[in-house]
């Protein structure tokens, strides 16, 4: 038998993950395999940042700005622009990875508003939601998250979402912004009318830049599970 024999094509790991991604059959197993290659894909781009033309031309364009631009108003809008054309930049690389391995992946389609990121199962039983932000502190990431929760969600029991947080231009660490999210999602819960019911969270074994949330969601009442991850793109830190 030969390296390019079917037994072989069929029993690549690869291909076998691909088939697995494919003919995924319970939300568990959905959300394993998403993982999986969501962190793949982050460790993909934080790797690359460099490397992207996307990245190294938003640094070069907001240097142009503070040196061109000549009011607070006009600079704003500016930065707003070339903030939203990174943020779609990384969430379309994303989305595009998450096609190539076997999930249905889209950018900003319509469900029930313009979420940044769909993935679903190829026969559309299981989904996850994503809500990605350039990081800009924890209230600015709140108004994400509730856009998540009250427009995009449904609470129902084969969907959960995630919240994306690229760090493009901040000084403090992955950990550091990770933990200050998290300890201001259980503050926030404290108060009934923020609805995050029953929240609880756990940190990723391994590492610093991901934990999961789950709260009894407010429209289905069952629990809603939410990955709240830290995406470092960062070229000059």
């Amino acid at each position: 038998m030969t390296k390019f024999d079917s037994g072989n094509f069929h029993s690549h790991p690869l291909v076998q993950q691909f088939t697995n991604i494919v003919y995924v059959d319970s939300h568990e197993e959905f959300l394993l395999l998403l993982e999986e290659k969501l962190v793949e894909i982050s460790n993909k781009i934080s790797a690359s940042s460099k490397k992207k033309s996307v990245i190294v031309n938003y640094e070069e364009l907001l240097k142009f700005g503070q040196s061109h631009v000549t009011t607070p108003k006009e600079f704003k809008r500016y930065k707003d622009l070339l903030e939203k054309t990174l943020e779609d930049d990384i969430s379309t690389q994303i989305s595009h990875m998450l096609e190539e391995a076997g999930f249905l992946s889209s950018h900003e389609p319509d469900h029930n508003g313009h979420v940044d990121l769909l993935v679903q199962s190829q026969n559309k039983k299981f989904k996850w939601l994503g809500e990605a932000k350039l990081y800009d502190g924890n209230k600015y990431h709140q108004k994400g998250l509730y856009q998540l929760i009250d427009d995009y969600s449904l609470g129902t029991q084969n969907e959960s979402g995630g919240v994306l947080i690229y760090l493009n231009s901040t000084q403090y660490t992955v950990k550091e912004v990770i933990l200050s999210w998290e300890a201001y999602l259980k503050e926030l819960s404290k108060d009934p009318v923020n609805r995050l019911k029953n929240f609880s969270s756990e940190f990723k074994e391994g590492t610093s830049a991901i934990f999961y949330s789950n709260h009894e969601h407010h429209r289905s009442g069952d629990p809603y599970r939410i990955r709240h991850c830290c995406l470092d793109i960062r070229i000059n830190f």
